[in-house]
């Protein structure tokens, strides 16, 4: 029967690129029962290695309290099991046991939270108990319940849990005893409870615990969260209940299968306006790292953001669930364009991404047909772009011969939910600033991460210097990850600005250059493109070429209408002025060289000429997306 279910979720995931409750319950259990392997696997290996353990009880003990809370109360340690921060610890306890990570805390405190979890399902099923447990500078984490102070300072020790009558404290020599609060939720001197965030629409509820105690990062390598403070949680709340009103609302089944298993918020600082940060992680079943809702921002435009966001992290939390049970791909050394992102990503990560927005183009449908005025002006654009977007990268990865047949019958099931949206009738307008954010975005992709072959760069720079045309063939590139490649989303950025806040946008346009500053990434060539001051735009690009790789596709894309190739080639053009003014010791004039090159793309078929002269060169070398 289990596997039956499971296959069922599996064909509800590929048949459809929305939210659904039933699937997000199926794939919660076989989270669950995951995650009971992978404690068992922990035990097993660190019980073979005692001294993992240090000074605390063997880790069968801790078993075997957690084993009892679950005969007492198994939906408390099921809850507390299936917390994000559960799985973040299991996987990186596992890793340090079998020597695949490493962590300035000792091993010990690590194997110790097992422990601690053992106590707080102890506390959660009311057994009467003590259980040693790791302390870090005098605090004791309880996974699901809250953090004591126990007021010393030393790195790392001992301290102690126990529970009598229904009272529990928390201790440790050198410091003070912690009575926790029957009511754990509450805030004392010495105990900071985890918190949890509660909206309700209709018949809806959506509970999330919020994890700004976290020991364990969603993302390797980033800052844990800071304690959120009264006001922070009231913001979070009011901007919570509003996109939740929206989502039972206008997006009913998200808003089902984010009430089934939504579990938790990491809540980070504010981000910059249009680009949230968010982030969620396979081992984090439910848990969505969130900037919190900018108070600067228009309600709508907030309420919208974070509604979207929710939706969007969501969807990767479903498809890591499914990649839990079935893989999706093989091996893969490829680097894809990501229109989504600044850098290139691997097969599973374009995939992931290409899931994820393939609802946040569903998402912005239904508000093309709820909102009005600028709001649905703004949808119609986001629907156009990442519609657009998404079914370009699922149309590449189609054909990819490392998606195993599962993961090709999810790609052409979401391929065929955004084919059923083209008799969507949208105005030209949002179709083509679509088409060309998405243009920029590529161009500037490029141009930062794709290297020309180097035989094609050094003939075509012998050709400009001995005055003659360009090579006829160009070979394919490679990808090179440029960390300078950074907020390449800039065309997509001012045309949000332009229609949710003409009047930034106005301003950005009119004063001194440097007033754009403060819209980062974003130059006044690329305000003069947005704006329509294409001749602008183009003197402008062409002047920071120098300095900034991402001109090269900005300058290219003025002159498409006349030469596509440049639009999608800019990484040549900036590779070849390099070479030739290294060689010569002069710049090159940016526009001057790409008519050059240009006129040998013209595709006419008529040979290439000198520098004043026309011709054609063959495309048959253009870089693929699946390598680019």
């Amino acid at each position: 029967m289990r596997h039956h279910r499971l296959d069922h979720a599996c064909l509800e995931l590929l048949c459809s690129a929305g939210e659904r409750a039933e699937v997000t319950r199926v794939l919660l259990d076989a989270e669950y029962s995951r995650r009971l392997l992978l404690l068992r696997l922990l035990v097993d290996e660190a019980a073979a290695r005692p001294a993992a353990a240090g000074a605390l009880p063997p880790v069968g003990e801790a078993w075997q309290l957690l084993a009892r809370a679950q005969r007492r109360h198994p939906a408390a340690v099921r809850r507390l099991l299936m917390d994000p921060q559960v799985g973040l610890w299991a996987a990186h306890v596992l890793r340090r046991l079998r020597g695949s990570a490493d962590d300035d805390a000792p091993l010990w405190t690590d194997v110790g939270r097992l422990h601690a979890l053992a106590a707080s399902g102890a506390v959660l099923a009311g057994l009467d108990f003590r259980m040693p447990v790791p302390a870090r500078a005098g605090t004791v984490l309880l996974p699901c319940l809250g953090q004591a102070s126990c007021g010393t300072r030393e790195p790392w020790a001992l301290a102690e849990v126990s529970a009598h009558g229904g009272a529990t404290r928390v201790g440790m020599d050198g410091g003070h005893t912690v009575d926790v609060p029957a009511d754990a939720t509450t805030d004392t001197e010495n105990w900071s409870a985890v918190r949890r965030l509660t909206t309700r629409h209709r018949d809806l509820v959506l509970t999330l615990t919020v994890d700004d105690l976290a020991l364990y990062p969603v993302i390797a390598g980033t800052a844990g969260p800071a304690r959120l403070d009264e006001a922070e949680l009231r913001r979070w709340q009011l901007g919570l209940d509003r996109a939740w009103t929206l989502l039972v609302e206008d997006h009913r089944d998200s808003a089902e299968a984010l009430a089934a298993g939504l579990l938790s918020l990491v809540p980070l600082p504010p981000g910059e306006r249009f680009r949230p940060r968010s982030a969620s992680a396979s081992e984090a079943f439910g848990c969505v790292m969130l900037s919190a809702p900018d108070p600067g921002v228009p309600e709508q435009e907030a309420t919208a953001e974070l509604a979207v966001t929710l939706v969007h992290e969501f969807r990767h939390t479903l498809l890591n669930g499914l990649m839990h049970l079935a893989p999706l791909t093989e091996d893969c050394a490829d680097l894809f364009h990501a229109p989504w992102r600044d850098d290139p990503r691997p097969l599973t990560g374009i995939l992931h991404g290409a899931f994820a927005f393939s609802g946040v183009a569903r998402f912005w449908r239904t508000r093309c047909a709820r909102d009005t005025g600028s709001a649905r002006e703004r949808a119609r654009f986001e629907f156009a772009l990442w519609r657009r977007q998404a079914r370009t990268t699922l149309e590449t990865l189609d054909t990819h011969p490392a998606l195993t047949a599962t993961g090709r019958k999810l790609v052409r099931g979401l391929l065929a939910d955004l084919r059923s949206w083209d008799d969507r009738t949208l105005p030209e307008s949002a179709l083509l600033l679509a088409e060309r954010a998405a243009a920029h975005q590529r161009a500037a992709w490029r141009a930062h991460h794709v290297v020309p072959d180097e035989e094609t760069v050094r003939a075509t720079a012998d050709s400009w210097l001995s005055g003659g045309p360009p090579p006829r063939t160009v070979a394919d590139g490679t990808v090179r990850t440029d960390p300078d490649g950074c907020r390449l989303d800039v065309f997509a950025h001012l045309v949000r600005l332009s229609i949710a806040d003409p009047p930034a946008f106005s301003a950005a346009r009119t004063t001194d250059p440097a007033a754009v500053n403060h819209l980062k990434g974003v130059t006044p060539a690329d305000v003069a493109h947005v704006a329509g001051d294409l001749a602008e735009a183009r003197a402008l690009y062409a002047r920071q070429t120098a300095t900034r790789p991402g001109s090269w596709g900005g300058l290219g894309l003025l002159l498409a209408d006349r030469h596509r190739a440049l639009g999608e080639r800019p990484e040549l053009l900036r590779a070849v002025s390099r070479a030739v003014t290294r060689r010569s010791g002069q710049a090159v004039p940016p526009a001057e060289l790409a008519e050059w090159l240009a006129r040998a793309w013209n595709g006419d078929g008529s040979p290439a000429d000198a520098h004043s002269g026309s011709g054609s060169m063959s495309q048959s070398a253009r870089c693929s997306q699946s390598t680019a």
